[in-house]
Parts: C-alpha cells; sequence; structure tokens
C-alpha cells in the first residue's frame, strides 16, 4: 500500500524544485554539470507515493520544463511521466529506505531519461549537434552522478517531513 501526498504539497515542492534549478542551481555547477531536482523529485515521489504519484509529479514536471525550455513541447512531460509510472511500479519491490536503492534508482531514471530524450530529440530534429558518446561522458554520467549523490541528502528530508519510515514490527 502506498502513503498519500497532498496535491497541492505535490505541486508547491515541485514549483519550488523548479526555481531553484532555474535560478540557483547555475551557480554550484561542477565542472560545467548541475544536478536535476525535478527527476530526483519524481523518483522520489514515485519511490514513496507509486505509481500514480510518479506519473503525476513526471507530468507536472514535465510540463514545468517544456514550457521554460525551447525543447520540442510533448518530450519532458512524456518522458519524466513514463519515469515515475516505471520507478512507482518497481518501488513493491524494492527496499524503499536504502540509500543505495535510492541513489542507484536516481541515478538510473537520469540517465535512461536523458539518452532516450537525445534519440527523441535526435529522431524529430534531424539535426545531430554532439555525438552520443560525448553526450553520455560530458553530461550524461556527471549529471546522473551529481543528482544521485544530492539525493543523499534531500531524500532524507522529505522522508522525514512526510514520515515516511517503516515501523521495524512490519519489516
Amino acid at each position: 500500500m502506498y502513503n498519500k501526498i497532498n496535491r497541492f504539497a505535490l505541486y508547491t515542492i515541485l514549483i519550488t524544485a523548479f526555481l531553484i534549478q532555474l535560478l540557483f542551481l547555475d551557480h554550484i555547477k561542477i565542472a560545467g554539470v548541475k544536478p536535476d531536482l525535478l527527476i530526483l523529485l519524481v523518483v522520489f515521489f514515485a519511490i514513496f507515493f507509486g505509481p500514480g504519484a510518479g506519473a503525476e509529479s513526471g507530468f507536472v514536471s514535465g510540463l514545468l520544463k517544456d514550457t521554460y525550455s525551447l525543447d520540442i513541447f510533448w518530450v519532458n512531460i512524456i518522458l519524466l511521466s513514463l519515469t515515475g509510472l516505471a520507478v512507482g511500479g518497481l518501488s513493491p519491490k524494492l527496499f524503499k529506505e536504502s540509500k543505495l536503492t535510492q541513489g542507484l534508482l536516481v541515478f538510473a531514471s537520469s540517465a535512461l531519461y536523458m539518452v532516450i530524450h537525445y534519440f527523441v530529440s535526435l529522431s524529430v530534429l534531424k539535426i545531430e549537434y554532439v555525438t552520443l558518446q560525448d553526450y553520455l561522458y560530458y553530461l550524461i554520467l556527471p549529471s546522473s552522478l551529481y543528482t544521485a549523490i544530492l539525493s543523499a541528502f534531500i531524500f532524507p528530508v522529505l522522508i522525514d517531513r512526510y514520515r515516511l519510515k517503516e515501523n521495524a514490527e512490519y519489516l
């Protein structure tokens, strides 16, 4: 059984994260790479609140990204929604409180999202600005790693905020 979250709280967190990403994360780039707070939150909501909340948070995150960016409008909406749905579907099979599981899910989700985004953009725009190898080496892997490391600090705060720790008697 999944936890419940108020939609207002969900949307507030996503909009706040989007504004932080938009306004402040350029100042904490490491080697030209910044973390993706929205994919991190989509994975969080999917793990702890299920595929419905994961897909909904993915849709809202994708809408925020697509509205602001000069990218193809529907790509982020669909990819982030599917990411939330897939991770939410996997979550009953996972030990949710494991930081390793959380970090690996964030890393894998972020990397897969960016690889698929690359191929969709390539097929729609028919222009290759950078090779997949360079994109993978210089952006996908560092950004996914940075996002996964950041999840180790953000997930515990959100877990405590929403009292999502499992009771020992049920383990």
